[in-house]
């Protein structure tokens, strides 16, 4: 009985050693770590603003420029702006980007997430009370 016990061990667990052949990246979609940081829009009004998914506003600061780099290669942030939206509760970052022609476009970045962690709270609501 101790014997196929083992046997059956050792074979669930070589089971679960093994990887395809040739494939080095054990993750067959690599970006799909990465694609729940951020809604499937495009960011060019706020009604499609890119949702950036995360509560630290360090992370968030850091993903809005890997999505900018990944969908806008060659552009530079130029300036950014804060667009409270009191009706929805929301809040929006503006960002104006400039291309190597030049050209300037602006992408929209729904923050709410990360942002009541830094601004104390959304649009439209008091701040707590000092303590």
């Amino acid at each position: 009985m101790r014997v196929i016990i083992a046997v059956l061990a050792a074979c669930a667990l070589a089971a679960g050693c093994q990887t395809e052949s040739g494939n080095a990246n054990p993750n067959p979609n690599p970006t799909r770590t990465k694609s729940f940081k951020y809604s499937k829009t495009d960011g060019m009004t706020q009604a499609t603003a890119v949702e950036v998914r995360t509560h630290s506003p360090t992370e968030g600061g850091i993903l809005i420029r890997e999505w900018i780099r990944a969908n806008h290669p060659g552009y530079t942030i130029a300036e950014q702006e804060l667009i409270p939206d009191t009706m929805l509760r929301k809040m929006y970052n503006m960002v104006t980007i400039i291309g190597p022609d030049n050209g300037s476009r602006r992408v929209y970045f729904d923050v709410t997430q990360f942002y009541e962690r830094v601004g104390g709270g959304l649009p439209g609501t008091p701040f707590p009370p000092p303590r």
